[in-house]
């Protein structure tokens, strides 16, 4: 059996059409399955809880883009009952690209019905005021995480998807974004008690892969099986340095630019000055103070991409 969690409006609403043409793989192979649909923000996380309260082993596939993978990880009861399966329709696809896995359609079905490899990865967790949240991909505060929070918000990015552009989504508003917001103070405590403080800094970023925003590399050597967070940080660098250093980081070569930070951490505490934005996968909120990332090693079992993906 498996269980699948369709987000129906992903990329301005293609989500739907993916999974017309995954369901009617699925009738052709004859395979047993139940389908859930999203309805509204943290819909995917209240179904992927109530399907994993079950006790039985079993697997269960996220067909959306990467919030949607963020919603239905935070809505797991007990990682070692599930394996996730993964369909990606989203705008940045980040953890598919990640991982490998593969975009296409009847591909991606394939190789979840069909299985070769599967893998042990890594997931971050943040905490803030209380609150724990997983993440896949990365953990933010500062400049990317508003650009996250505009993006969800976006008529743009709903034009640009029907163009098959989404990705540039991301460049428009983080140029737009990169005007209005303002450095400020941020010290990273890390696991081994060692701080750092960044005095003008732009974003904090916890990478648990080595991309995000639709494929910028800003963790080029983030590994999601060694049990690490890259600690990705932008400090001391002027606008329009940042202006030219944002198309490098889409090959990686943004780690040459002074002011760019990178290093790595079991876990690690953000404390800022003032009100921040911060987003976990691309899913925003707001953040005061002070925020907790951590690796969760090798926590999540998933359908990895076959040989030929």
């Amino acid at each position: 059996m498996y269980y699948f969690i369709v987000n129906p409006g992903s990329r301005s609403g293609n989500g739907k059409y993916v999974w017309q043409k995954a369901e009617r793989i699925l009738d052709q192979e004859d395979v047993e399955y139940r389908v859930y649909f999203t309805a509204y923000r943290t819909h995917a996380t209240e179904l992927a809880a109530e399907i994993t309260a079950r006790t039985e082993r079993l697997t269960l596939i996220a067909v959306g883009g990467d919030g949607t993978v963020n919603e239905v990880i935070n809505g797991i009861r007990d990682f070692s009952r599930v394996t996730l399966g993964y369909i990606p329709t989203g705008s940045s696809n980040d953890f598919a690209r990640c991982m490998g896995l593969p975009t296409d359609t009847e591909a991606a079905v394939q190789n979840i019905l069909h299985p070769t490899h599967f893998d042990k990865i890594d997931l971050g967790l943040m905490e803030l005021g209380g609150q724990k949240r997983y993440f896949a991909v990365s953990c933010g505060c500062g400049f990317d995480a508003a650009v996250c929070h505009e993006a969800l918000h976006s008529r743009i990015k709903n034009l640009l998807n029907r163009l098959h552009l989404g990705k540039l989504t991301y460049v428009g508003i983080a140029l737009k974004q990169l005007v209005l917001c303002k450095p400020g103070s941020a010290t990273i405590t890390l696991s081994n008690g060692k701080s750092k403080t960044y005095s003008k800094a732009y974003f904090v970023s916890g990478m648990n892969c080595h991309c995000e925003g639709g494929g910028l590399k800003l963790a080029p050597h983030a590994d999601i099986h060694d049990g690490f967070l890259d600690i990705f940080v932008v400090n001391r660098l002027g606008k329009l340095l940042i202006a030219l250093m944002l198309p490098t980081a889409y090959a990686g070569f943004h780690t040459i630019f002074p002011g760019v930070h990178i290093f790595r951490a079991r876990s690690a505490e953000v404390a800022v000055t003032g009100t921040l934005p911060l987003h976990t996968d691309g899913e925003t909120c707001l953040m005061e103070d002070t925020v907790k990332m951590a690796c969760c090693p090798q926590i999540l079992t998933l359908i990895a991409a076959g040989k030929n993906a």
